[in-house]
């Protein structure tokens, strides 16, 4: 099974904890590869009944667990994998890519290798190796049948590399394909944000920040880009409810009241700013006025996906019923509606 997490590389963009690159980690592969790895574990195992290690201890046991495999096996390519991807989530890049160019050599058609190394090449700032492998995953996908996880990343790292480079029309050429892919990378849509934004586009960056937000109401990085762009386009409101947000987002939540309200004030007719205010309500404790925030956001915008889910739990939790009774008709979820999607008016 393969999972995929996020984790902060220094070329990257500054963006969330858990974001820009995606980790590959194959759990308990080595498990079943040599008798001195399954010794390791079980011996891991036993000691963690008696005093459970740290996170730092569970990784320095993994490496060393992987390490030892790959001396026993060079010639594996699972196990050189494996070894390149604890060296990945570990920030070792260089080793990293060590690693993974071995695994290749062992079989260039590994699409995970491919992955991997271009992941690792970000980390050591080799952005044209980077690209080179990430666009291998893209060519090979048009004439074998390749995850379409992997290549909506592959399509992601491009864009992300291109964002760097200054080259925002390619950004957003690659960051589309990749939410064609993935329609819910709310990383993806945020740096097709900040691609059109860098192509002098607000309108069409405040649509795509604005889709980011939607699949993550607490992501600050995209808030901040939109107060930015409302901003340059003189519009207060949308400032005004894209700060309250980001504000929501970090906890501070009498500031995320104070801004929505202006917000609401500046432009009653703003259905998000009603939304997030209903989110800040909801999250003081302060039901009513939860409700009351959310069924106006609902009467401007019918459709909008974090108040509808809003009322539906705070209703759930009153009548002690399933959300799935209790979904308002205007919920993007019920049947009524087209289910069409709005732009923030500010």
């Amino acid at each position: 099974m393969i999972a995929k997490i996020r984790q902060r590389l220094p070329t990257a963009s500054p963006l969330r904890g858990r974001l820009l690159d995606r980790v590959i980690l194959w759990s308990g592969i080595l498990l079943v590869v040599s008798v001195v790895a399954f010794g390791a574990y079980y011996y891991v195992d036993q000691e963690s009944k008696n005093s459970p290690p740290s996170n730092d201890e569970v990784m320095q046991r993994q490496l060393t667990l992987f390490e030892q495999a790959v001396i026993e096996d060079p010639n594996n390519i699972t196990n050189r994998l494996a070894l390149a991807d604890t060296y990945l989530s570990l920030e070792r890049f260089a080793d990293a890519v060590a690693q993974y160019e071995a695994a290749l050599v062992i079989n260039d058609q590994s699409t995970l290798g491919h992955v991997g190394l271009g992941r690792a090449q970000l980390g050591t700032g080799d952005l044209a190796g980077a690209t080179e492998n990430f666009q291998k995953i893209i060519d090979k996908s048009k004439e074998a049948d390749i995850s379409g996880e992997l290549v909506e990343s592959a399509h992601y790292y491009l864009g992300s590399i291109a964002l760097q480079q200054g080259n925002p029309d390619e950004a957003i050429k690659q960051l589309t394909e990749a939410t064609k892919l993935e329609r819910s990378d709310s990383d993806a849509w945020y740096l097709m944000g900040k691609a059109y934004m860098q192509a002098g586009k607000p309108e069409e960056a405040v649509d795509a920040l604005m889709q980011a937000v939607l699949f993550v109401p607490d992501f600050t990085e995209a808030y901040e880009a939109l107060a930015e762009v409302f901003d340059e386009k003189g519009a207060t409101a949308g400032a005004l409810y894209a700060r309250g947000m980001a504000a929501y987002s970090k906890g501070e939540l009498e500031d995320a009241a104070r801004l929505l309200e202006d917000a609401v004030t500046a432009s009653p007719t703003l259905a998000e700013a009603y939304s997030g205010l209903g989110l800040v309500r909801e999250t003081m404790g302060q039901r009513d006025a939860a409700v009351l925030a959310y069924q106006q956001a609902l009467h401007l915008k019918p459709d909008d996906f974090n108040a509808g889910t809003g009322l539906a739990r705070l209703t759930q939790a009153e009548s002690g019923t399933s959300t799935e009774e209790e979904l308002p008709a205007n919920h993007p979820g019920a049947e009524a509606g087209d289910g069409s999607e709005q732009g923030v008016t500010p």
